[in-house]
């Protein structure tokens, strides 16, 4: 059990904070909550660099639907490698206010997929060869998504949905170990008392307005309030995985920059290496989807994809990537009426950086993907189902260092392999060494 005092924590001031006498640095504010980092000893051990969120406990100045009441309590009930853990808490009732002591972790997958190291056949640098890209990112994706996937699955075993998984949720430790952080809006299927929750929800009354721009179900765009909150996990992560794959974009090139080629559509997709990049420069992972312009915009830019939603009419129209059983059932669905589109076909025109040189592993990862962004929530692969997936039971993986195979559902990972642990590869992706 976690105390509700931090009698067991003692701060430290860091080399920073010494001058101000601030033992604690902000490292993220936003409209629901704000998140510091600091040095603390936690039962008289060597201190260890933490994170602190803090969320107001009153509801009127709380961001609708975010919960840091539900959130702690969550954490608590959660025991696995790849979810955050809470090592203490603090309500504090003069302040109104909540915090959740969490380790610090310092990477992110948004971090990652935003390094122009992190892809298949980069270009060739001026400065020195890339060694295998091929097996390397491959080896780094399948390690980092089925550590995801098994975290997703543990958390569904528990009746509990994330109900905002992006890149920015998923952080990396200097091992490779995914940690999944943010439960704000977590849905908790676990418990029918919801007392003590800022905003109580039941299967009836759910807020739709969860999860974050191009990750978002399409359900969840037409006004539900009743849906299946695993599903809409799964949605997310077919948005993430298949942004592993898509282009890479220059983000604001500075001057500077400019002496190098710049690729705008989709760098580093071809292997002809007759031309080179700035691994300096500022790059961005462009999403699957585009939410830049509202839930009707993200709306569209789904079904130019998938297809305009519409009732199949026999077994063989099922099949197809537009069949939405029920979807003008749905309160808003018949408020705005879009372009009868077939979709396009998801390939490497929209996934550039496929690793179409490993052709097996290319179709197992579209075929996982399609899978999971079918849009009949019931029809989506379950996260149990998507742990035996081929692309998650091929071989060439690593588990990190500090992960125990305990955890491990898919393959026999070691962990060291040819070029080194997963901690070397992920270091190198993120252009460290």
């Amino acid at each position: 059990m976690l105390s509700q005092t931090l009698n067991d924590l003692h701060l430290v001031n860091s080399e920073d904070s010494e001058e101000t006498g601030d033992a604690f640095e902000l490292i993220a504010e936003g409209l629901a909550s704000t998140v510091s980092k600091t040095w603390a000893s936690v039962d008289n051990r060597e201190p260890q660099l933490l994170a602190v969120k803090t969320s107001t406990t009153v509801k009127k100045w709380a961001k609708e639907p975010h919960d840091i009441m539900k959130e702690c309590r969550v954490l608590k009930s959660l025991s696995h490698p790849n979810v955050i853990s809470a090592i203490d808490s603090l309500l504090d009732r003069a302040q109104n206010t909540m915090s959740i002591w969490m380790p610090f972790i310092p990477h992110s997958l948004s971090t990652l997929l935003d390094s122009a190291h992190f892809v298949p056949q980069p270009k060739a640098t001026l400065f020195s060869p890339v060694k295998d890209p091929l097996s390397n990112f491959l080896i780094l994706t399948h390690s980092l998504m089925i550590q995801i996937i098994n975290a997703v699955a543990y958390l569904h075993e528990q009746r509990i949905a994330h109900r905002d998984l992006k890149p920015a949720n998923v952080l990396l430790t200097p091992t490779g170990r995914v940690t999944l952080i943010d439960f704000g809006i977590v849905w908790d299927g676990s418990r029918d008392d919801k007392n003590g929750d800022l905003w109580p929800e039941n299967e009836d009354n759910m807020y739709f307005e969860v999860s974050t721009g191009p990750y978002r179900a399409p359900e969840l765009l037409f006004g539900t309030r009743s849906y299946d909150a695993y599903a809409i996990d799964m949605w997310s992560l077919g948005a993430m995985f298949a942004e592993f794959f898509t282009s890479l974009i220059p983000s604001s090139p500075s001057s500077d920059d400019l002496t190098y080629p710049i690729y705008v559509t989709s760098p580093f997709a071809s292997d002809s290496g007759s031309s080179t990049w700035n691994p300096s420069a500022c790059y961005s992972r462009s999403s699957l989807f585009d939410a830049s312009r509202g839930e009707i915009g993200l709306a569209w830019s789904i079904f130019k994809i998938f297809g305009t939603p519409r009732e199949p009419a026999n077994e063989e129209e099922e099949a197809k990537s537009w069949a939405w059983p029920g979807f003008q059932s749905l309160p808003d669905a018949q408020k705005v009426e879009f372009t009868k589109v077939d979709g396009a076909p998801l390939d490497e025109q929209l996934l550039p950086n496929l690793p179409t040189a490993a052709p097996d592993d290319a179709n197992a990862l579209l075929d996982l993907v399609r899978k999971l962004l079918r849009y009949p929530p019931k029809w989506r692969l379950k996260a149990e189902d998507a742990q035996q997936h081929p692309y998650f039971s091929s071989a060439g993986w690593l588990a990190p260092e500090d992960l125990t195979l305990d955890n491990i559902s898919s393959g026999e990972p070691s962990k060291v392999g040819a070029d080194g642990t997963l901690g070397n590869l992920l270091l190198r992706a993120l252009g460290f060494v």
